[in-house]
């Protein structure tokens, strides 16, 4: 594709913005706009270029090569996998609030249409590592990376042991991605351009159904349509000591070591939860269309604080409204 060029008066304005109301303090925070109500479109943000870990964004581009090899003949929708472990990853109901489909374990055999589903819509793990290993990382980063100039961009398998990995991919490094890069996707699924328009619209399709309570990200009632995908991941040392304290067996060795670890990570670190927040989709509005990006990594003490996403979504959409 034609990389989309940046405005970089509008980058400046939005990064003016955005630091008035206190988004770029103490953390780190990229965002990627594409006004689709230009004849033109082009990108401004803050950040564009830095890459981040995405937590579950990446899976756009596994569904993306999966719609691919489908148009092409090579699978169909319908088509029976059967998951094999260890990519049955995902153990807990309680990740998918909301979700009434059971969690996929070994053995299983769904139809591609079923996992494309819980990947793009509850964004199901185990789902994702199955196409995966269905239509290939190389043919996703050739395809669909490669093939869009998003060099750097990156599709492991999730919350898998390196142990358990394909050899080649043991010592890689880990997933990673930037604003610009998703961006760019959006756009192109926006303009019926990623691969083509059957492509194209299946995304767009699967991505509307978002499920995740809890999970609003840039989502306001003020929108007329959002389409979307979005990304989470917490690393809390709270959490061990809440696990240790109900066992039954071996509690005070597991709590003093949790609260050990926890107390010297505070102090050499000054942190005690990571928390990856991100949002991406395409917004319409009443006067407005376009395509945001937003990742954020945030270290803290408290584990309540969380990134005001919600109040990004409204100073974002109302700088989109008035322009």
């Amino acid at each position: 594709m034609q990389r989309l060029s940046e405005n970089i008066s509008r980058s400046e304005e939005l990064k003016n913005i955005l630091k008035s109301h206190g988004f770029l303090r103490g953390s780190l925070f990229s965002i990627a706009i594409v006004d689709l109500k230009e004849r033109e479109p082009k990108i401004f943000g803050v950040n564009l270029d830095e890459f981040i870990y995405p937590a579950s964004v990446y899976k756009i581009f596994i569904g993306a090569e999966t719609l691919r090899q489908i148009e092409s003949g090579a699978h169909t929708l319908d088509e029976k996998v059967t998951v094999k472990a260890p990519n049955d990853v995902d153990k807990d109901a309680r990740l998918f609030p909301g979700s009434t489909e059971p969690l996929l374990k070994a053995d299983d055999e769904v139809s591609i249409d079923y996992l494309l589903n819980l990947m793009l819509t509850r964004s199901d793990n185990t789902a994702s590592n199955c196409l995966i290993d269905l239509v290939g990382r190389e043919n996703i980063t050739t395809h669909i990376i490669n093939a869009n100039g998003w060099q750097g961009s990156d599709v492991t398998r999730k919350f898998l042991d390196r142990s358990k990995e394909d050899k080649k991919y043991r010592f890689s490094d880990t997933t990673q991605t930037c604003v610009r890069h998703i961006a760019e996707f959006f756009y192109l699924v926006e303009e019926n351009k990623l691969i083509s328009s059957f492509v194209s619209q299946k995304l767009k399709e699967y991505m509307l159904k978002w499920n995740r309570e809890g999970r609003k990200g840039l989502s306001l009632v003020d929108y007329i349509f959002f389409y979307r995908k979005g990304g989470f991941l917490e690393n809390n040392l709270y959490l061990p000591l809440y696990t240790s304290y109900y066992k039954k067996a071996g509690f005070a060795f597991d709590y003093a070591k949790n609260i050990g670890r926890l107390i010297k990570t505070i102090f050499t670190k000054g942190w005690a939860v990571i928390r990856w927040a991100h949002d991406a989709g395409v917004i319409t509005g009443p006067n407005s269309k376009y395509v945001a990006v937003v990742f954020t990594m945030n270290k803290q003490i408290n584990p309540a604080k969380k990134f005001p996403m919600e109040k990004l979504a409204r100073v974002v959409f109302d700088y989109m409204e008035k322009n």
